[in-house]
C-alpha cells in the first residue's frame, strides 16, 4: 500500500513537472508572438500599403493641425470684430474648421485605394 502510494506521488510529481515545462514553453512562444506582432518594423515590412496610407493620413492631419501655427509671417485669422472676441464666433470658427477637415478627410479612402493599386498592382489571370 505504501509502495503504491509512493508510486502515485512520484507519478503526480512527474506530471506536475511536465505541466510546468509545457506552460513555460507556451508562455515563451506567446511572448515571442506578441513581440513579433507589436514590432512596427516587421508590420511595416509585411504591410507596406497600409503603412504608407497611415503615414499619409498622419502627415495630412498633422499638417492641417500644425500648419497655421508653423507658418512664418502670417497671423492667425481674427474671430471677431473690433468689439472683442465673442464665444459664439469662436465656436463657429471651430465648427467651420472641423467641417473643412471632415470634407478633406472624405477623400482619403480614394487616395489610399489609388496608392494600394500603385504599390500592389492586381495580378492578371492569363487566359488561353
Amino acid at each position: 500500500m505504501a509502495e503504491q502510494r509512493s508510486l502515485e506521488i512520484e507519478r503526480l510529481v512527474t506530471d506536475m513537472d511536465e505541466t510546468r515545462q509545457a506552460i513555460t514553453r507556451t508562455a515563451g512562444e506567446l511572448s515571442e508572438q506578441i513581440r513579433a506582432s507589436v514590432d512596427w518594423r516587421r508590420q511595416a515590412a509585411h504591410h507596406p500599403a497600409v503603412t504608407l496610407g497611415a503615414a499619409a493620413v498622419a502627415g495630412f492631419v498633422l499638417g492641417r493641425l500644425l500648419g497655421p501655427v508653423l507658418r512664418v509671417g502670417t497671423r492667425p485669422p481674427k474671430t471677431a470684430g473690433p468689439l472683442g472676441t465673442t464665444p459664439a464666433a469662436g465656436i463657429l470658427l471651430r465648427l467651420t474648421s472641423a467641417a473643412n477637415l471632415a470634407r478633406e478627410l472624405a477623400g482619403v479612402p480614394a487616395l489610399l485605394a489609388q496608392l494600394a493599386g500603385v504599390i500592389r498592382p492586381r495580378r492578371r489571370r492569363w487566359t488561353r
